[in-house]
């Protein structure tokens, strides 16, 4: 393994580490992207290779991979974090703290949809503050098509929706 790739893949379990929630690949991507730190190609590459050594985990939420540090990655980041530059760490955590709230923003409001009999579809939405879902309803529709807008439009429609159904439910 070439040394720069070894940085990367620390530099991606130091950022995982960091965090309190599951990040996108546009997340992890940008980061080491946006100052040139590596191609996306090598990127990828070394992304694939952490979660086949299992220091990384994925899963998929509405179409997005979320990736998640897992112990053996963080037992793999104690052993190896100093072979992280200490401007690179601050770089690292400069990103999180300005990028903090779109970070978490882009785990907190969820939503999926699945089929529920011949023609039913369930969109399941959620959002959730700290870890801990403070909101969830399932909306039933009789198209695919709408259940997956109703899916779509959820992210921006909860910033409205949420405060108002509690401003009722409180009345």
């Amino acid at each position: 393994m070439k040394e720069t790739e070894k940085i990367y893949k620390i530099s991606t379990l130091y950022l995982l580490s960091k965090v309190d929630v599951p990040l996108t690949t546009n997340r992890l991507s940008f980061f080491l992207l946006k100052d040139d730190y590596t191609d996306y190609f090598t990127f990828q590459q070394n992304l694939g290779e952490l979660l086949a050594d299992g220091y990384i985990s994925d899963s998929t939420v509405h179409g997005k991979t979320l990736y998640s540090i897992t112990g053996e990655g963080r037992n793999v980041l104690r052993l190896l974090s100093g072979e992280i530059s200490q401007s690179m760490k601050e770089d690292i955590d400069l990103y999180i703290k300005e990028n903090k709230f779109s970070i978490h923003e882009d785990y907190s409001v969820r939503s999926k949809y699945y089929q529920f009999g011949l023609d039913q579809y369930i969109s399941n939405l959620c959002i959730e503050e700290n870890g801990t879902t403070i909101l969830e309803m399932n909306v039933t529709s009789s198209t695919e098509a709408s259940a997956k807008r109703i899916c779509s439009n959820w992210k921006s429609a909860s910033e409205d929706l949420y405060p108002l159904l509690i401003g009722r439910l409180l009345k």
